[in-house]
């Protein structure tokens, strides 16, 4: 079973976009890549906001968990944490019942 987490954040006003693309490239070779179950993120932004959008898939819901719960304790993840404003975060997670491709 695929589990897709959806984070909706903003960052801190004061970091442009391209510094935030690369905060988040840091992220995941240093974090969510070697975390077990691990398996893409997709990063969008809205144009002309500090808005942005992660979708990561994971190959258990379990897996998701631990990583979440690994954020706040990795130091790989300190960087993300400062840049973002903690009180706009959403998560959704959602179970794949299908899919479908060209």
């Amino acid at each position: 079973m695929i589990i897709t987490e959806i984070v909706y954040l903003e960052s801190k006003t004061e970091i442009v976009e391209s510094d935030f693309t690369e905060i988040i490239n840091r992220l995941e070779k240093n974090f969510h890549s070697v975390q077990e179950g691990f398996i893409d993120t997709e990063l969008l932004h809205t144009l002309g906001t500090n808005c942005w959008i992660m979708i990561q898939h994971w190959n258990s819901l379990e897996n998701m968990k631990k990583s979440s719960s690994g954020m706040f304790k990795n130091a790989a993840t300190e960087e993300f944490r400062n840049s973002i404003n903690p009180e706009k975060v959403q998560i959704k997670t959602y179970e794949q019942k299908g899919i479908w491709k060209k």
